[in-house]
């Protein structure tokens, strides 16, 4: 969460609404202590493209490195899995364990 001062919040107050209506969260503060927070009204009400940026901005997502070449991901072939495997064990499994 995005944290500035009372001062900061008048002089940047555009920017940080900016900021708000891509999903971000902004703290003000005042003299270091907490007095408000600027939130999105309603996340249901951002576009993908500005839900994807919000996501993004807050660390929770990389932003693409390269564009979906959908027909290429939908016409792959899909992998023969060895009797009694199951990728979405393994998964879990990976993940419980860290990795």
């Amino acid at each position: 969460m995005k944290s500035v001062s009372v001062t900061g919040a008048k002089n940047s107050l555009n920017a940080l609404l900016e900021g708000v209506r891509r999903g971000e969260t902004v703290l003000i503060t005042h003299y270091g202590k907490p007095v408000a927070r600027i939130e999105p009204h309603n996340m249901a009400e951002l576009t993908v493209d500005e839900a994807a940026a919000a996501l993004v901005q807050r660390g929770v997502a990389d932003p693409p490195r390269t564009v979906l070449d959908v027909d290429r991901l939908f016409g792959a072939s899909v992998p023969d899995l060895a009797e009694g495997f199951s990728a979405s064990r393994t998964v879990t499994a990976e993940r419980d364990e860290g990795l």
